[in-house]
């Protein structure tokens, strides 16, 4: 009951800067939503929850020890219900430590719902999946993995469909190692919300350490038809440009 008053105080808050012309700065559009970070499956942070510092509604700040790792996250934030370019939900800056004895592994998953933007009922979608970081002090044979997924029936996590994997080995004895990926599948909007979520796996030896961050992002695709359209008006206008210049 907490958590609803918190959001309601935010949507008040905003639409008393908006009534007033006054710039809102800051505060995130997740009026909706229900970000969730789980970390290795037994730890659930809720936003505005016991765990998040970040007092912002749709982001959550952390830092943890879970299973032997130290974690540091800056921002994990949502733009439920999204906006006309995208749903997105976003891991702005992980960092993280193995101190285990021995080589472990990791979770962290993120997951949001409500997302009403882009698009509509039927409409043709794109879930993009990037992740990008680094590896310190880290064994060759490290690795990591990021997906992304969307569920149009709005579950909560989202599961129903999945991006390719991203995955990446540490696979030099350079003290820091470098990774970047992109990977996207395509769906179909229903006529109701959409939810998304983002898996990250990792197995790190002793001392290693990783910077990461990575973003899901639900994109509208246009028809084949508007996309004809389109190239036909462009064509017919660099037609007149060179008729008006003769």
């Amino acid at each position: 009951m907490k958590m609803r008053v918190t959001r309601h105080r935010g949507l008040a808050l905003a639409a008393a800067f908006v009534s007033s012309g006054l710039a809102l700065v800051g505060l995130a559009s997740n009026s909706s939503g229900a970000l969730v970070l789980n970390l290795n499956g037994t730890t659930f942070i809720t936003d505005n929850g016991a765990g998040d510092s970040d007092p912002v509604i749709g982001r959550i700040n952390n830092t943890s020890t879970i299973g032997g790792f130290g974690v540091a996250i800056t921002i994990v934030s949502s733009n439920s219900p999204g906006d006309p370019n995208a749903g997105s939900l976003q891991v702005t800056s992980l960092d993280l430590i193995n101190n285990n004895a021995t080589s472990a592994s990791l979770t962290i998953q993120t997951s949001d719902t409500n997302f009403s933007l882009p698009g509509g009922a039927g409409t043709p979608m794109r879930l993009d999946n990037s992740a990008g970081g680094t590896f310190t002090n880290s064994a060759i044979g490290n690795t990591l993995s990021y997906q992304s997924f969307a569920d149009p029936l709005n579950g909560q996590p989202a599961s129903a469909i999945a991006s390719p994997v991203a995955a990446f080995t540490k696979s030099t004895a350079a003290f820091t190692e470098p990774f970047s990926g992109l990977t996207s599948t395509n769906w179909a909007r229903a006529a109701n919300p959409y939810s998304l979520s983002s898996l990250l796996s990792m197995s790190l030896s002793p001392g290693a350490q990783m910077n990461f961050s990575g973003t899901t992002a639900a994109v509208s695709v246009p028809e084949p038809g508007t996309v004809a359209l389109v190239a036909v008006a462009t064509t017919s206008l660099a037609l007149r440009r060179r008729q008006r210049s003769r």
